[in-house]
């Protein structure tokens, strides 16, 4: 019993003696430092992680920003006889330049670009801008700026125009035709000409162009019906033609070989297949293309967008 005694009171001896010794290990400036750099290792953590964080934050940022920048890139969209052209970047913005590339003056347009023209207006020599897009016909004097009163806003999206001079002396009309199938006519600073009295058929009016043959004189017209109509100079109905185009949405290009007479004469097109076609406006009939037909009309092809034919 003494032994088993002695042997619990060595053993408590012992714990006592380990716990003080741990106690005094704990409570000394060593192992205080040592236990505060231990606690402190998760506040450090977190705050590296907090920095990080912000770094990545940071640096998403200024990817968003650079993200954000917008560049725009300009085509050549018009270039007129004098060697002058228009670029339009993505934007809607047409720069004028001469033929050294220099910069003339800039202006912002609300669609597309889809025509543009230099004509002397108001007569007095130099030749004033007439810019077209869907939405207004609008026009810069020579230095670029806005010609108080010449604008035509009509109050449905133009969808084709045509400068038009029928005598060759200078004293133009501007058709412009429309989505619901109606053309106006305008003239000097963008006033209505009298005396016009077109009928809309109701379909977007996609070609608008002069011919002349002989004597006479006509405003032929595509829809996108595909109806083609020979007019007078009042936008009344001329003669009548079998010719009937497939029916198209958007911009559609023909062209024209003009003979001595109205019914031997032709209009060249695509059919809804991509093939070259001519037709007699005397009897409709749909043909084969010719070689020279062909060219013709790639050529008014690369006039009506002269961006597809850059390299």
């Amino acid at each position: 019993m003494n032994a088993g005694g002695t042997t619990f009171w060595v053993a408590l001896l012992v714990a006592v003696s380990l716990a003080c010794g741990s106690t005094w290990l704990f409570l000394s400036p060593a192992a205080s430092a040592e236990t505060v750099k231990e606690q402190a290792k998760p506040a450090e953590q977190a705050a590296t992680a907090s920095e990080l964080g912000t770094a990545v934050v940071a640096e998403t940022a200024a990817d968003e920003v650079e993200a954000d920048v917008t560049f725009s890139f300009a085509k050549e969209v018009v270039r007129f006889a004098d060697g002058d052209y228009l670029e339009q970047d993505d934007l809607f913005r047409l720069t004028c330049r001469d033929k050294d590339r220099g910069a003339l003056w800039e202006r912002e347009m609300d669609a597309p670009i889809l025509s543009a023209v230099k004509v002397d207006a108001n007569d007095d020599g130099p030749q004033e801008f007439l810019l077209v897009d869907s939405r207004q016909g609008i026009g810069l004097d020579p230095g670029g700026l806005p010609i108080p009163g010449f604008a035509i806003r009509p109050n449905a999206p133009i969808t084709s125009f045509a400068l038009v001079d029928y005598e060759g002396d200078g004293r133009e009309r501007y058709l412009f035709g429309l989505a619901d199938g109606r053309i106006l006519n305008h003239r000097n600073l963008g006033e209505p000409t009298p005396g016009w009295r077109h009928t809309s058929k109701g379909a977007a009016i996609q070609v608008i162009a002069h011919l002349r043959t002989g004597r006479k004189d006509y405003l032929c017209t595509v829809d996108e019906a595909g109806m083609v109509m020979l007019l007078k100079r009042n936008g009344q109905r001329r003669v009548r033609t079998p010719v009937q185009l497939h029916r198209t949405s958007g911009q559609r290009v023909v062209a024209f070989d003009i003979r001595s007479d109205i019914t031997g004469s032709t209009i060249i097109s695509r059919n809804a297949d991509g093939a070259v076609e001519s037709r007699k406006f005397g009897d409709g009939i749909p043909l084969p293309a010719s070689a020279a037909e062909v060219q013709l009309l790639i050529t008014e092809e690369a006039r009506a967008f002269p961006a597809a034919q850059e390299p």
